[in-house]
C-alpha cells in the first residue's frame, strides 16, 4: 500500500501489478484491504490478513454448498472450476478449503507431492487465458467430478455423464500428469 504523493497524502492507495493472473490480483487486492482492517502484533498480522482475505473471496457457506464437508479428496477438475466461479488463485481456494476444514492435513499435504506442486509459481488454467469462460454453466461437471472423486460413481459412468472420453475425465480428475 503506498499514499499520494499529492494534495491527499493520507489516503491510502493500494496498487497492483497488471502482469499478475486476475486471480492473484483479486488475492493482493483483499490482503491489502485486510491490511487496512487487522490490528496486532507483528509477528501474526501477515496470517491474519491472508485468513481475512480468503475468507472474503472465497466465503464459508457458499463454498460449504459446492463441496460439502468433510471430503476425503478433491479432484484437480473441482479445484479449477471452483477457482473460476470464486475467482481466486487455485492455492488460495486449496488453502482456504484446508482452513475450512473440508480437506484434511493428510489431503491438503499430498495435493503439493502431486497436482498441485507448481501452483505456488504458476496459476493453472488461468481464468484470463481463456474469455467467456466464467459464463458457461458448470454445476454438472462439478458434481460428477465429486461424485467420482468420493468413490459414489465409477470412472466409466463419470465419463458416460460429462460425454468425455475416459482420458479426459481420468485428467480431469487427477489433473495433468508431468
Amino acid at each position: 500500500m503506498v499514499s499520494l504523493p499529492c494534495d491527499y497524502p493520507d489516503v491510502p492507495v493500494i496498487v497492483v501489478n497488471q502482469g499478475h493472473v486476475l486471480e492473484r490480483r483479486r488475492h493482493t487486492l483483499a490482503h491489502e484491504l485486510a491490511h487496512r482492517l487487522v490490528v496486532g502484533p507483528e509477528e501474526w498480522i501477515e496470517k491474519a490478513v491472508d485468513r481475512l482475505a480468503g475468507a472474503l473471496l472465497v466465503p464459508e457457506r457458499p463454498v460449504l454448498a459446492e463441496l460439502g464437508r468433510p471430503r476425503h479428496s478433491v479432484s484437480y477438475r473441482e479445484i479449477i472450476l471452483l477457482k473460476q466461479h470464486f475467482r481466486v488463485s487455485a492455492i488460495s481456494l486449496w488453502v482456504r478449503l484446508s482452513r475450512l476444514g473440508i480437506i484434511n492435513e493428510s489431503t491438503y499435504q499430498n495435493a503439493y507431492r502431486t497436482f498441485a506442486r507448481g501452483w505456488r509459481s504458476v496459476e493453472p488454467e488461468a481464468i484470463e487465458s481463456k474469455p467467456g469462460s466464467l459464463e458457461q454453466p458448470n454445476r454438472f461437471q462439478r458434481l460428477c467430478f465429486r461424485a467420482l472423486s468420493e468413490g459414489l460413481i465409477s470412472l466409466v459412468k463419470a465419463s458416460e455423464l460429462l460425454q468425455l472420453p475416459v482420458d479426459d475425465v481420468l485428467e480431469g480428475w487427477r489433473g495433468p500428469e508431468d
